[in-house]
């Protein structure tokens, strides 16, 4: 299970990447501007820097949870859980302060840099949904 659950991950990362540079190129060939080819790669990268950091805290969280459980402790994971909890709201709140400082002061365009923080949430969503295709075809 970890082998595959790698795999996927390895698998969404070239993904992201390769749609971060295909997005870059469209848009740079379509508007022939820098701010929305900035704005989207901007957008996209920070979604991608976001999910490898939440993934790997993530992962970090589950093996404390499951040491934890395993060592039979009362609430064995609201510590976790709840420092998990302050860093994904911290994260957001330095997104949001990074999208408003590069719309505010550097004037990137906000729809470009929305569409390149989406597509790759979209990304994690078309990934998933695939191999939830393969999971349920394979009973």
């Amino acid at each position: 299970m970890r082998g595959e659950t790698e795999r996927i991950f390895r698998e969404l990362s070239i993904l992201m990447l390769l749609s971060m540079v295909t997005g870059s190129l469209v848009i740079l060939m379509f508007f022939q501007a820098l701010i929305p080819l900035l704005s989207f790669f901007a957008g996209a990268l920070l979604a991608y820097i976001n999910f490898s950091t939440l993934r790997k805290e993530g992962q970090e969280l589950l093996f404390k949870v499951y040491k934890n459980v395993m060592a039979c402790m009362e609430r064995p994971y609201q510590r976790e859980r709840t420092l998990f909890l302050i860093k994904v709201y911290l994260r957001l709140l330095a997104l949001g302060i990074i999208f408003y400082f590069l719309i505010a002061k550097l004037s990137f365009h906000p729809v470009f840099l929305l569409l390149g923080f989406s597509l790759v949430y979209l990304q994690i969503f078309v990934v998933m949904f695939r191999f939830w295709l393969k999971k349920r075809e394979s009973f």
